[in-house]
């Protein structure tokens, strides 16, 4: 009766460490040793000085947090004229001319595309939804849009209405 008891022990002792190992081998779980390089939502690498590699560091998952774009107006018009981006991305159009930039949505020269109102209708655009400055910036002055929607959507410089550029969103 002892050597059953025994005999049972042991199984049982096997069975649950068995239990232990199939979960640890199934649970996902990325790693990163101290000393590996982890790559930073910015794009730059940044490497961790702490060269003890006995604690692993758990990466989570990256979220989508929308980026800054960046759009230049030169007396020459828009650089770059085309960018794509994705939606919840803000694209920032700083004025580097020597005369004034008012981002307005095509067409010009009402601005309807983007919102569906006409510039009468959606300036002043103090909610920041209608993808139209309703106003002429300064050089050295700048103007932020975060786009919501998908689409390709054009854009002009009100003021000098012969400068244009597209922004696409996926």
């Amino acid at each position: 009766m002892n050597k059953n008891l025994v005999i049972i022990g042991v199984i049982a002792v096997l069975l649950i460490g068995g239990y232990f190992a199939y979960q640890a081998i199934n649970k996902p779980v990325a790693t990163v040793s101290d000393n590996q390089q982890k790559q930073q939502p910015s794009g730059e690498t940044k490497t961790n000085d702490n060269q003890d590699q006995t604690n692993p560091i758990v990466v989570g998952v990256d979220v989508n947090v929308g980026q800054t774009h960046e759009i230049i107006y030169t007396d020459a018009g828009y650089s770059p004229s085309m960018l794509t981006i994705k939606v919840g991305d803000t694209v920032t159009w700083k004025n580097q001319s020597s005369a004034g930039d008012w981002v307005g949505s095509a067409m010009h020269p009402t601005h309807t595309v983007y919102s569906g109102t006409t510039l009468q209708q959606h300036c002043p655009d103090t909610s920041n939804t209608s993808f139209d400055e309703c106003k002429a910036d300064k050089s050295g002055e700048s103007w932020s849009f975060t786009f919501t929607k998908a689409g390709a959507w054009g854009y002009h410089n009100h003021v000098n209405a012969k400068h244009f550029g597209k922004v696409t969103v996926e």
